[in-house]
Order: C-alpha cells, then sequence, then structure tokens
C-alpha cells in the first residue's frame, strides 16, 4: 500500500510516499530526492553508512519522529542513466548523467563496453528539484 506522507527534509506535503511492505516500509520524496526505510535505524547505521558515498553520508538526517535516517538517493535505471548528488555538504546539486555511446577515443579504455555514463554532460538540478531530474530520465511523469 502506498500513502503521501510529509516529508521530514523539505517538508513536501504532496510529493512524498511511504510504500507500506509486510514487515517494514520505505519512503521516497520526489521533490528533495531523499529516501528512507524504516530499517536505517541507529542501531543499524553502520550497515547502512557502508553501501554510502561520503557525500551521502554527510547528508544523511535522523528523522526523530519516526526514528530512522534519511539519505539523498542514488537512482541508477541502467540504460537510461543515473540520478546522484553531487558537491560538498554546504552546497550540492542532483545529477543526471545519460547512458552513451563510448567515444572512439575511449573504446580502447573499455574494450568490453558499447556505452558509459557520461558524467561529463550530466544535468545539474537544485537539490530541491529531484523530480524534474526524475522526469528528464523518464521514470516520473504522473506526479
Amino acid at each position: 500500500m502506498e500513502r503521501v506522507v510529509d516529508c521530514p527534509i523539505c517538508n513536501d506535503v504532496d510529493r512524498c510516499f511511504e510504500e507500506i511492505q509486510e514487515v517494514y516500509s520505505s519512503f521516497m520524496c520526489f521533490n528533495c530526492g531523499f529516501m528512507s526505510d524504516t530499517r536505517f535505524t541507529e542501531e543499524n547505521d553502520s550497515q547502512v553508512e557502508q553501501n554510502a558515498s561520503i557525500l551521502t553520508n554527510k547528508l544523511k538526517t535522523f528523522d526523530k519522529e519516526r526514528g530512522i535516517y534519511w539519505f539523498p538517493s542514488v537512482v541508477n535505471m541502467g540504460t537510461l542513466g543515473i540520478i546522484y548528488p553531487e558537491g560538498t555538504e554546504e552546497e550540492w546539486s542532483w545529477k543526471f548523467a545519460k547512458v552513451t555511446p563510448i567515444p572512439e577515443e575511449k573504446k580502447s579504455a573499455m574494450p568490453n563496453y558499447e556505452n558509459m555514463l557520461d558524467t561529463d554532460s550530466a544535468k545539474t538540478y537544485d537539490k530541491f528539484d529531484f523530480l524534474s531530474a526524475c522526469k528528464d530520465m523518464g521514470i516520473a511523469k504522473d506526479i
């Protein structure tokens, strides 16, 4: 079951969703791009942190009401590309990198691949405009 919830990061009341499963719930805000899970508790923090980037760990925020941590999302949709946070703790933004064919001059360095993430040409979005990155990626049309 899915329901709209208030986002504890950006206070959005329309674009933050909770997906309720049998044993846990997951959360995703399409305004600020932060996500969480009822398993992201203080007790499990070290397990979650070791799988996240340095920036993601610096930006994590504790939700006192739910007793869980929220992290900026990294959305990897294979051939559609990737959305990720980039910058510093004080000044960061969202990036959307498309998958593109490997240019001829780089093919010798990547002989087993045909495509690559074009992070050099990644589009930049404000930290409260995650939804635009999702729309540009083609994964959010009706939100």
